[in-house]
C-alpha cells in the first residue's frame, strides 16, 4: 500500500518577507539610480534651451541683416557639438587617466559598463553646448560659418573638456586626492571663465569693425522684446544648471542641496538686476531705454554667474551680496572694455562671462558657510584654499588664451575666419582710406604735393582701414574760408595760431595762389568709423 507525502503549506509570513524584502532591494538600488537619471535627462534638457536664450539675446543685439547667420551658428553649435563630445568630448573630460592632465579612454563612448552612464553623458554635453555658445556672442555676425564650426568642434571636443577634467573628473590636477582642492560647484571658472575667455581671444582677433553703417535697420523694433525674452529662458537654464551640478538626488543631503543651489540662483539673479539699474540709471546716468535694459539684463546675468561656484554652500544673504557684486564686476568690465580697449564685444559676452566667473571663484572662498574666511576659525587653510581657487583661475585663463589664440589666429591666417560681409567692409575700408589720401592730396598746388605725398606716404603704412571719412558736404564754403592757411614745411599739416601771428608781424603775405584748406586731423590707429 503505497502512501503519499503530505504537502507543505507555504507560510503567509515567510512569503511576505520575502516579498518586502525584494521591494526593499529595488527600492536601494533601482529607485534611486532613476531618480538620479530624472534629474539629470530633465536638467539636462532645460539646460539645452538656454541655446534659444542666447540666439534671443544675440539677435535682439545685432542689426537685422544678420540674424539669419547668427540663428545658424546656435543650430551648428548643437549639431557639431554633439558629434565633438561623442567622438572625444566626454573621453578627454572623464575618461580614466594616469596624468592628471587629460581622459585617455572611452573616447566614441566605447567600453561603458551600462547605458545607465549615458546620462551623465548627455547632461555635461549639455555644459559643453553652453561654454561654446558664449564664445560665439563676442563674434556674433562676424565669423565664416566654416569657422564657426571648426572652432566649436574644438572647443567642444578639446578645449573645454580638458579643463573638467582638471576640475570635475576626480582625477584631474586641481582637483583629486593628490592634487589642490580647486572649488567651483556649478562652473563659475571651468565654464564661465573658460567660455568667456575664448570669447575675448575670438574678439581680439577679430578686432573692431572697419566700417559702422548706420541705416534705418541697425536695431530691430522687437529687440527689446527678443533680449528680454532672452533673458527669461537663460534664467530658467541657469535654475537647472546650478541646481542638477549636484548630479543626485539619492542621497542624503542632496535635495537640500538642489534645493539651497536653486534658491541662491535667484536671489543672486535679483540683486545684480537691482544693483545693475541703479548703477546705470545714477551712476552710469544712461538715457536711452534699450540701453538701460540690455545693461540690466547683463547685470542681472552677471550676479547669476558669479553665484555658480558657491550656489550651493553661500547662505541666502550671502548670495544677494555675491550677485550684487557679481553685477558690479560685469558693469564695470563692459564700461573698461569699451573705453580704453579696441576690443569690440556686441553683447558684452566676456563682462557676463569671464569678468563675473572669476569674481564667483573668489566670492566662494569667503562665503563658503562652513569653510569660508568669514565663517570659519581656521584662517590658514581658508587662505591657502584662497590662493588653490586663483591657481585654477590664472591655469584656465591661461590655457584658453593660449589655445583658442592659436585656433582663432590660424583660421585668420588662412583665410576662412570672417564672414564675407566682414571682407567686404575691410576691403571697402581700405579703398576709402586711399580715396582719403588722394583727397587731401589734390587740395595742396601741385609745387607743394612733393613735401605733403611723403608725410602721407611715410604714414599711410600704419593708416588702418578704420580711418572716419568725412564727406565733402559736411564742409560749407563759409567754415572752410575760415580755416588756416598750412605752411609747406609742416608735411601738409596747417600752421599754429603762433605762427600766422608771427607771419603778419614779419610782413609776409600769403601767396595769392594758396588755397584755404581745413585742418587735417592726427590719424591714428583706434579711429572707427
Amino acid at each position: 500500500m503505497s502512501t503519499t507525502p503530505p504537502t507543505t503549506t507555504p507560510d503567509p509570513t515567510g512569503v511576505a518577507l520575502a516579498a518586502l524584502d525584494s521591494r526593499v532591494t529595488t527600492l536601494e538600488t533601482v529607485h534611486p539610480i532613476s531618480l538620479d537619471t530624472l534629474l539629470l535627462i530633465l536638467s539636462g534638457c532645460l539646460i539645452m534651451t538656454m541655446q534659444a536664450g542666447f540666439a534671443m539675446l544675440e539677435i535682439g543685439s545685432i542689426k537685422v541683416r544678420n540674424v539669419n547667420h547668427i540663428l545658424l551658428n546656435n543650430v551648428m553649435d548643437v549639431c557639431v557639438g554633439s558629434a565633438a563630445y561623442f567622438f572625444c568630448g566626454y573621453a578627454v573630460s572623464f575618461g580614466p587617466t594616469s596624468n592628471q592632465f587629460l581622459g585617455g579612454d572611452h573616447y566614441a563612448l566605447r567600453n561603458f559598463e551600462s547605458d545607465d552612464a549615458l546620462t551623465w553623458v548627455f547632461f555635461q554635453y549639455s555644459f559643453a553646448a553652453t561654454a561654446t555658445a558664449i564664445v560665439s556672442g563676442a563674434m556674433v555676425g562676424r565669423t565664416h560659418l566654416i569657422a564657426y564650426m571648426s572652432y566649436a568642434f574644438v572647443i567642444t571636443g578639446l578645449i573645454y573638456p580638458t579643463v573638467v577634467h582638471w576640475a570635475w573628473s576626480g582625477e584631474g590636477w586641481l582637483n583629486c586626492e593628490t592634487g589642490y582642492a580647486y572649488q567651483d560647484f556649478a562652473g563659475s571658472g571651468v565654464v564661465h571663465l573658460c567660455g568667456g575667455t575664448a570669447a575675448l581671444m575670438g574678439a581680439i582677433v577679430l578686432g573692431r569693425r572697419k566700417i559702422v553703417k548706420e541705416d534705418e535697420e541697425s536695431i530691430p523694433p522687437s529687440a527689446p522684446a527678443l533680449v528680454t525674452l532672452g533673458f527669461f529662458i537663460l534664467l530658467v537654464g541657469f535654475f537647472a544648471f546650478n541646481g542638477s551640478s549636484q548630479g543626485a538626488m539619492s542621497s542624503d543631503g542632496d535635495s537640500g542641496a538642489v534645493a539651497r543651489a536653486v534658491m541662491n540662483t535667484g536671489l543672486s539673479c535679483s540683486a545684480g538686476g537691482i544693483v545693475s539699474i541703479l548703477v546705470v540709471r545714477y551712476v552710469m546716468k544712461e538715457e536711452d531705454s534699450y540701453s538701460t535694459l540690455c545693461l540690466t539684463v547683463n547685470g542681472c546675468l552677471g550676479g547669476t554667474v558669479s553665484i555658480c561656484a558657491s550656489a550651493n554652500v553661500s547662505t541666502t544673504y550671502g548670495a544677494l551680496l555675491i550677485g550684487a557684486t557679481g553685477a558690479l564686476a560685469c558693469l564695470g568690465w563692459s564700461d573698461g572694455l569699451k573705453r580704453w580697449t579696441p576690443v569690440q564685444d556686441p553683447v558684452d559676452a566676456t563682462a557676463v562671462h569671464a569678468a563675473s566667473g572669476l569674481w564667483g571663484l573668489i566670492c566662494v572662498c569667503f562665503m563658503d558657510k562652513d569653510n569660508g574666511i568669514f565663517y570659519t576659525s581656521d584662517q590658514p587653510t581658508a587662505w591657502y584654499h584662497l590662493g588653490e581657487n586663483m591657481l585654477g583661475a590664472v591655469a584656465i585663463v591661461a590655457y584658453t588664451v593660449a589655445t583658442t589664440g592659436i585656433l582663432f589666429k590660424g583660421l585668420d591666417l588662412i583665410g576662412i575666419l570672417r564672414s564675407e560681409e566682414e571682407v567686404e567692409e575691410h576691403h571697402q575700408a581700405e579703398e576709402e582710406v586711399k580715396e582719403e589720401i588722394k583727397r587731401r592730396a589734390s587740395m595742396m598746388p601741385s609745387s607743394r604735393r612733393l613735401s605733403f605725398m611723403p608725410s602721407l606716404g611715410s604714414r599711410s603704412s600704419h593708416i588702418t582701414p578704420s580711418i572716419k571719412v568725412l564727406p565733402e558736404e559736411s564742409l560749407s564754403p563759409k567754415s572752410e574760408a575760415a580755416l588756416p592757411v598750412p605752411a609747406p614745411q609742416t608735411g601738409g599739416q596747417a600752421p599754429s595760431d603762433q605762427a600766422q601771428s608771427d607771419q603778419a608781424q614779419s610782413g609776409q603775405a600769403m601767396p595769392a595762389d594758396m588755397p584755404n584748406l581745413r585742418r587735417l586731423p592726427p590719424i591714428t590707429d583706434h579711429e572707427q568709423v
